[in-house]
């Protein structure tokens, strides 16, 4: 009888340790290292940006580098993504990121106002949609 219940117990234990949520990485804010930036980006970035992430980390430009390092973990798809399209931190005039990174991020946050903590779609509010105020983009603004 003990073992069976021994078996019983070890199947129970099993079935719940494998429910388990994984526990969220552990981000301490910049400046971050070159092994942090690779372990929180697996669960900050898009599932798009993650596909060869070491190799492109690993060919990545200096400026690039430092910059992201240097940044919200929050903002890095911002800054990936402004970089693609040849946006740069390290020069002035129309090229500079801040603008690109900034409204990719406002409209990161813009995103999430639509959305449940538990991952449930509710969409802008009725005065929202009826005040339809927008972004130059034809995106909604729900201030």
């Amino acid at each position: 009888m003990r073992q069976f219940s021994a078996v019983i117990l070890s199947l129970v234990l099993l079935v719940v340790s494998s429910f388990a949520v994984v526990a969220k990485v552990v981000d301490p804010g910049p400046p971050y290292t070159n092994d942090q930036f690779l372990e929180i980006a697996q669960e900050r970035l898009p599932n798009s940006m993650k596909v060869g992430l070491v190799e492109w980390w690993a060919r990545a430009p200096d400026y690039l580098r430092k910059h992201v390092l240097n940044s919200p973990s929050e903002r890095w798809s911002g800054i990936i993504k402004c970089n693609y399209f040849g946006f740069r931190p390290d020069v002035s005039g129309p090229l500079n990121s801040a603008k690109c990174e900034e409204d990719d991020y406002q409209a990161m946050q813009r995103g999430r106002n639509s959305w449940t903590a538990d991952g449930q779609w509710i969409g802008p509010s009725d005065a929202c949609v009826k005040r339809d105020k927008r972004t130059r983009y034809g995106e909604l603004i729900c201030d």
